[in-house]
């Protein structure tokens, strides 16, 4: 055994077997709460009390990145270093915290107090630079603030700058309007699942995580799939870099969003919904659950909801750090017990979803849209936006600009009125949807948020004159190299192949045929990736590359620069 106790959970024994592999996730989480890491003892034991190889178990724990199996400090530093945070001054941050602990990141003090690492994007670029300490995320922080946040962390105090709710927010027609509550899902059990489903796609409501799937036809084909059990999954685990909205909408618009849950439960045939919650947002799940008490309460969630022959309610999953669990798939196998991998499709959810069940999966922004729709009408979403793109957009706003936060447009806003909106002065470049997005330059500003132009899951990162572009790309491909879950060797082999030849292009010693071995190679990741990171992970890369050739140099002939210098 373990030094330290082990405690062992009597519940899981009394889970039925598909049950008791997805309480895996939860059960390592526990150990790494109480102990701050996972013994390989640990890991042994665990995996006697799911009845699974010990392998299994350490392939888990390997994958998340809130998971570890090596000792750590009292408090966990992380820093973001994403591309919005370093133009706010997280690389000064980072020096900071390593002079003032002694240690570089990565590494843990010899008093066993702080261990000290940087991570990809909190979801805070719009108070960055941005750290998590412990579960309490920090920002902005200045480099002259270190000291007291180290003090605080070793006596216990408040963190100075600790999160509440500090983004800037704009009015909007749908989502920050705010409806009454239980208006939507009284009306919805009112008028019958089939017209809720009616209603939903009579809006031309599409997802808006990017992909851009009719909403109402996703419904639709888990509504008509035979099943005794089904579940609805909001997927709140926004992590591409330069998104943050859902950490606004988690905080102000919870019981709007559980409302929709419950409305997409009645009208797809669900009895139980799950809330899939970024690691990284942890500390607001105290607040979600006491959201779900209060409804249960109100005979919002339940059983015989608002006196009706329905039945649903919703449990909420904390994930440990993995980016590629956006992908729904990749987030089924995470709450099924399993690494964050994404299945071959089809088939798809809505036929063979969670433990093999119909599932419907949305995010925070859909579901809480859903429920002005069936409260207002369709015809009043569709009122706004453009033909092929109804409603508004939330949109997360950071780096070159003076009123970086979130904001909601309707779709069909151009970038110039976004920048004018959000006073940025001297843009250079727009990165619109993230690390995985569009790279645009001041001659397309014109272009709009649309799904017909500008698709985006929200995130829109702003860059000014002064910013190295090629430096922009090394930190995307830096963040999909760490993200990847290195299933398909397209993804898993071609980002450090991406990697060496962008360092290549910055020393100035990349040929042309060089240079073309690197677009084909982008081609293939597209075409062969099995998931949207590896098939997007190169696309920034090649905006940047064909847009600010200007940035750099290619050799014609190598021999000429070996002889001439």
């Amino acid at each position: 055994m373990s030094k330290q106790i082990f405690t062992k959970n009597a519940n899981v024994e009394k889970l039925e077997p598909y049950k008791r592999r997805s309480a895996l996730l939860p059960r390592l989480q526990e150990v790494q709460k109480q102990k701050g890491y996972i013994s390989d003892n640990d890991m042994q034991d665990i995996a006697d009390e799911f009845d699974i190889h010990p392998v299994e178990v350490y392939s888990v724990v390997s994958f998340y990145s809130f998971l570890t199996n090596k000792k750590h400090g009292k408090n966990i530093i992380r820093v973001s270093t994403c591309a919005s945070s370093k133009c706010a001054g997280s690389d000064n941050v980072v020096k900071a915290f390593e002079q003032s602990l002694g240690i570089k990141a990565g590494e843990c003090t010899k008093d066993g107090e702080f261990s000290f690492e940087k991570t990809s994007c909190l979801g805070m670029c719009d108070v960055s630079p941005a750290i998590l300490v412990n579960d309490t995320l920090v920002g902005p922080v200045n480099p002259e603030e270190v000291e007291a946040i180290i003090k605080a962390c070793k006596e216990g105090g408040v963190l100075p700058n600790a999160y509440t709710t500090k983004a800037t927010k704009r009015d909007g027609k749908i989502i920050f309007s705010k409806v009454e509550a239980y208006v939507g899902l009284k009306k919805a059990l009112d008028c019958g699942f089939d017209a809720v489903i009616k209603e939903i796609s009579e809006s031309n409501m599409r997802g808006r995580g990017g992909a851009g799937f009719t909403t109402g036809l996703k419904w639709k084909l888990a509504a008509e799939k035979q099943s005794d059990v089904k579940f609805v999954i909001c997927n709140a685990d926004e992590g591409e870099p330069g998104t943050f909205k859902d950490r606004v909408l988690l905080v102000e618009y919870a019981q709007t969003l559980f409302e929709g849950m419950v409305i997409a439960g009645y009208a797809i045939g669900a009895t139980e919904g799950i809330l899939y919650l970024r690691g990284e947002y942890g500390a607001f799940k105290p607040a979600l659950e006491d959201m779900l008490e209060k409804m249960r309460q109100e005979n919002a969630l339940g059983n015989n909801i608002f006196g009706k022959e329905f039945n649903f309610d919703i449990k909420i999953h904390l994930g440990s750090g993995a980016y590629i669990c956006g992908e729904e798939t990749a987030l089924i196998e995470s709450l099924e017990g399993s690494r964050g991998e994404p299945r071959n499709r089809p088939p798809f959810p809505v036929n063979t979803g969670y433990n093999g069940h119909p599932t419907v999966v949305n995010n925070v922004e859909t579901l809480i849209a859903v429920v002005h729709i069936i409260a207002k009408g369709a015809s009043c979403f569709k009122e706004i936006g453009t033909p092929n793109s109804s409603g508004t957009k939330i949109i997360s706003v950071s780096g070159d600009c003076k009123k970086p936060g979130v904001y909601e447009i309707e779709f069909g806003t151009s970038i110039v009125d976004i920048l004018s909106m959000v006073g940025a002065d001297d843009t250079k470049a727009v990165q619109v949807g993230g690390a995985s997005g569009t790279c645009i330059t001041k001659d397309e500003f014109k272009r709009k948020i649309a799904f017909e132009d500008l698709s985006t899951g929200g995130s829109i990162m702003i860059f000014n004159k002064t910013r190295n572009m090629l430096d922009i790309a090394d930190n995307f491909l830096a963040f999909f190299a760490e993200e990847s879950c290195g299933q398909c060797t397209p993804c898993r082999e071609g980002i450090p192949v991406l990697q060496e030849r962008l360092k290549m292009i910055q020393e100035n010693n990349c040929d042309e045929d060089e240079f073309k071995d690197l677009f084909s190679l982008t081609e293939t990741m597209a075409d062969a990736s099995k998931c949207g990171l590896g098939q997007t992970a190169p696309k920034a890369l090649c905006d940047i590359i064909e847009k600010f050739n200007n940035e750099y140099t290619l050799l014609k002939d190598k021999k000429e620069k070996e002889i001439y210098g």
